[in-house]
């Protein structure tokens, strides 16, 4: 895809890396199987211990692509992803977590977008979700909507990292990926939100990526992440409304919250964790945000969940 000078619209590639020696090759050979050539890739080594960087290195050099590995000491995911865009030279950010795959038409299909759209400032597309090489679900991105901000404020996330094309100036203009301790796991969300307020979205109903579900502790996991969602949105409502919102504003934030608390009770339900935790975030759902039905349901679903525990460990007695 060309600009008005005729020449190939350039395509910075940032992946974040932490410990990655097992599948950044992988990564970085999906890259390398574009249809689309004008792009560079900048790895940024956020100081991994496993040898990430000399893998990159050697792949660079037996290549031949356009690129180079950055390495610094471990300042998670925001700060690694802002070293790459800050370092690039493209005028186009295509972000590309350490552990996803792009199918090969994934940078020329969407270049194309942004040539056939010159007022959208970024792309993202739908995603195939797998554990192990088995598809678990699609992930469907999007979609648009005129006020972007407050649909991702209170119906949720829209966009996946590696899913997505941004260009490089309105991306910077925001000042990147916050970089707060408090927005780990959340950071993308919350990027999402400030650049939607200054930038044109645009949604590609097409599959053009897998995202990888790696298993990890998952109630530690569960927690932390719920806990930096919590923190990411509150700023966002103090933000949007101050100290003091008014009652229609307070049961809207009231309402996105206990979302977030069923999300999580939903998920440690799934994983079996402890059914103390099980009961703590559906507690706060409930308490949070009574009248919605789903928050009904997920409550009745726990109880009845926690009755057939009880009779089953009183048999086994």
């Amino acid at each position: 895809m060309k600009g008005e000078a005729g020449t190939p619209l350039m395509v910075s590639v940032v992946i974040p890396a932490y410990n990655a020696a097992d599948f950044i090759e992988r990564t970085l050979e999906s890259v390398l199987a574009q249809t689309y050539r004008s792009y560079e890739v900048i790895v940024v080594d956020d100081g991994s211990s496993d040898g990430t960087h000399q893998i990159v290195e050697r792949w660079l050099a037996r290549t031949g692509v356009e690129g180079r590995c950055i390495r610094q000491p471990n300042k998670k995911i925001a700060a690694a992803r802002n070293s790459g865009m800050k370092a690039s030279r493209g005028e186009f950010i295509a972000l590309l977590d350490h552990d996803d795959l792009w199918t090969p038409l994934k940078l020329e299909t969407v270049m194309a977008e942004f040539v056939s759209h010159p007022d959208v400032d970024l792309v993202c597309h739908n995603e195939r979700i797998t554990r192990d090489g088995e598809t678990v679900r699609i992930t469907r991105n999007g979609p648009w909507v005129e006020d972007m901000y407050d649909s991702l404020l209170f119906k949720g996330n829209a966009l996946s990292p590696s899913a997505t094309v941004v260009r490089k100036d309105k991306a910077l203009a925001i000042g990147g990926f916050r970089e707060d301790p408090e927005f780990n796991t959340v950071e993308d969300y919350d990027f999402w939100m400030r650049l939607s307020q200054r930038a044109r979205f645009h949604f590609l109903d097409r599959v053009l990526g897998e995202y990888t579900l790696v298993e990890r502790a998952a109630s530690r996991r569960i927690e932390y992440h719920t806990s930096n969602t919590e923190s990411m949105l509150k700023d966002h409502f103090r933000s949007l409304f101050g100290k003091n919102p008014g009652l229609l504003a307070r049961l809207r934030i009231r309402r996105r919250l206990a979302v977030v608390y069923r999300s999580a009770a939903r998920q440690l339900m799934d994983y079996r964790e402890s059914p103390d935790l099980q009961r703590t975030y559906v507690w706060r759902m409930i308490r949070t945000f009574p009248f919605d039905p789903k928050n009904v349901a997920r409550t009745l679903a726990w109880i009845a969940r926690a009755v057939t525990r009880t009779v089953n460990e009183s048999a086994k007695k």
